[in-house]
This record gives C-alpha cells, structure tokens and sequence, in this order.
C-alpha cells in the first residue's frame, strides 16, 4: 500500500510538483510558494477501489464514455487505473512508462508503449504523454487529460476564461455542469487571487471539457483530442502508426495575484 500511494516531489525554484507513479501516472499536486492549484481528493487516492479524482488523469486510449462493441472500454479508459514505472528522473522532470499487458488487450487488442514526462521551469509544468504503437497495424485513440483546478465552489461564478460559449455568471453552479467546447489553444482563466493558463495545439487537442461537482471545491478544464464516443468511430478518433510516437503535451503555467 505504501508504494502504490508514493507520491514523488520535483521542484524548480518556488514551484514544486508531486507524481504518484503507480496511482496511475497521476500529478497529484503543482503549486507555486506553497499555493496549490490542483484539487485532490485524498480519500479516493487512499481507495485503491476508487478512480481518484483530483490531480491530473490520464485518459487513454479515450477521454469520455465508449459504447462500441468493437473494445471493451469504460469511461475514460484504463490507464488512470494502472501502475507505472520510473523511466528517469532529475531535479525538476520526472518520466514514466507504461506496457500494454494481456490484460489490456483483452479490452484493447494492440499493443502500446506510453511515456509521460512531467517538468516544472519557473511557475509551469510541462506534461508530454507519448504514445509509440508497437504492433504492425494503425491503433485508434482519442487521448485526453483531465486537469481538476482548486476553485472553491463560491468562487465558480467570479471565474474568467476566454472559451468561447464559456460563462460561469450564467452558469447554476449548484446543479451539475458538464460540456464541451472548442478549443481556443490559449486558455486564460482567471479567478480571485489566482490565474492560471492552459496551453494546448488546438489542432490536436480539438475539445476542452469542462465539468464540475456542486459542493466541490474544483472545476475541471480538459484538454482532449477527441470528444465523447470518438473512439467508437473510425472517420473521428486518432490514427496511430505502427512505430511512429505521437507526443501530446500541454502546459499549465500559474500566478499568484497578490
């Protein structure tokens, strides 16, 4: 128990980042001189039953629900689900990989490797997954991340961001909230004492979703490359070659308004 729930700190000046490799690949913290801006729920990261929901998930091979017949996947995937390895490790970057097993393609019959590799510089963090498709035909996905921002919940309708369709104002945040929209690359969010920028190739990562818990103190802004049920359909997920890597990064960068 003790090693799955490891949690491994690299640092950068004020900014400091925390990995728990074989919960999943999942940052689990990112603060600037002791802020925090990931939400964590330490209660469902303590309960290796439940999906943890805080820090930033990895949602491979798709981001969403699935409902075809041709795999056998459940929401968001698996890999959030699964322990990986260290791969290397210095002062400020950490990276990890992960295996396609018998059990995985027993759900997903291709087999895969994937690296993450997490840095912070300054007050960012970088996040790369890469996906290398070790078989010899091409492999669907329709990867997404799934970063939980610590807002608190009477905080929500004072939020600023240039999404467009986006208006926290006129959104009931004591009813549920879950909605997609295009990506606009640059996110700036703003809210009382914080900002926060989200960067993404739009080009890539189509859709962010935005989803939040009333009561919870997080509102969720998801990259992903693909929207719900992509991976159903063969003309709207990804295409991934045979021994061709295909990286997916994004960057959170996070100020402290004093």
């Amino acid at each position: 128990m003790e090693e799955t729930l490891r949690e491994i700190s690299v640092s950068s000046g004020s900014a400091q980042m925390k990995i728990a490799p074989q919960r999943g690949g999942l940052v689990t913290s990112f603060s600037i001189d002791n802020t925090e801006f990931l939400y964590l729920d330490r209660a469902t990261f303590s309960d290796l039953a439940q999906n943890v929901r805080g820090g930033i998930p990895l949602l491979f091979p798709h981001a969403g629900p699935s409902k075809s017949s041709l795999y056998h996947l459940s929401q968001h995937g698996f890999v959030r689900r699964m322990p990986w390895n260290v791969n290397g490790q210095d002062g400020n970057s950490i990276t990890l990989q992960l295996l396609s097993n018998d059990e995985t393609r027993k759900d997903f019959p291709f087999d895969f490797e994937l690296k993450l590799q997490a840095a912070v510089a300054a007050n960012r963090l970088t996040h790369t997954f890469t996906i290398i498709n070790k078989g010899d035909k091409p492999m669907p996905t329709a990867y997404g991340t799934h970063p939980y921002f610590q807002i608190p919940q009477a905080e929500k309708q004072n939020l600023t961001a240039n999404i467009e369709g986006f208006s926290p104002k006129e959104i009931d945040w004591q009813g549920g909230f879950d909605q997609s929209f295009v990506n606009p690359g640059l996110i700036c969010i703003q809210m009382p004492g914080k900002k926060i920028t989200l960067e993404s190739d739009p080009d890539i990562f189509k859709v962010v979703r935005i989803w939040h818990l009333a009561g919870k103190d997080f509102v969720c802004i998801e990259p992903w490359t693909r929207d719900s049920f992509a991976i159903d359909d063969p003309g709207q997920c990804l295409w991934v070659g045979p021994r061709e890597p295909v990286n997916f990064t994004i960057a959170i960068s996070a100020e402290i308004n004093k």
